[in-house]
């Protein structure tokens, strides 16, 4: 996949963003030291981000995007119970990455991903919306149970018991 230039603008500030809460809050995170981490200027930040939690929602975004595409996920925009192996199998591969938002108080960033990519081809069709809506928010509460148990069930496990639970 060829990355414009905007793309790699956004990686790196997403990514400095991301070093950043290995030390810092993400209140503490100033937008100086994510723009001294990225090579950066100001400017560039506020042309790609209007918050450090759009950067963090970006990010995970663009991990599940280019984990979809490495692994042939063909539907990675929807849930279906066919991809819940892939997206639990997702979430186990970047578990450190979401242990360090999870510990840093930024469950709700994890789940406006969720919602951003189940809700993009959603918005015109109210049942589609609402139906994404459910599975955005319920596998968010799974995924953060999953979190909180420090991911002690397996990707095939977490996929078997949310085909369970919706079938």
């Amino acid at each position: 996949m060829a990355q414009n230039t905007s793309e790699f603008l956004k990686d790196c500030l997403a990514d400095a963003v991301m070093s950043l809460l290995k030390k810092y809050s993400l209140k503490e995170i100033q937008v100086k030291q994510i723009c001294d981490v990225s090579g950066f200027h100001r400017a560039s930040w506020f042309r790609a981000f209007r918050s450090k939690h759009d950067a963090v929602t970006y990010k995970l975004m663009r991990l599940w995007q280019i984990w979809a595409e490495k692994h042939g996920v063909e539907v990675y925009d929807e849930f279906t119970l066919d991809n819940a192996n892939a997206f639990f199998q997702f979430n186990y591969e970047i578990r450190d990455t979401l242990r360090l938002l999870y510990h840093r108080g930024l469950k709700s960033d994890i789940c406006n991903t969720f919602s951003a990519i189940l809700y993009a081809h959603h918005r015109e069709d109210p049942r589609k919306a609402y139906v994404a809506s459910v599975f955005a928010y319920s596998l968010y509460g799974i995924l953060q149970e999953w979190i909180a148990r420090d991911f002690k069930d397996s990707p095939d496990e977490m996929a078997a018991t949310i085909r369970d639970i919706f079938s």
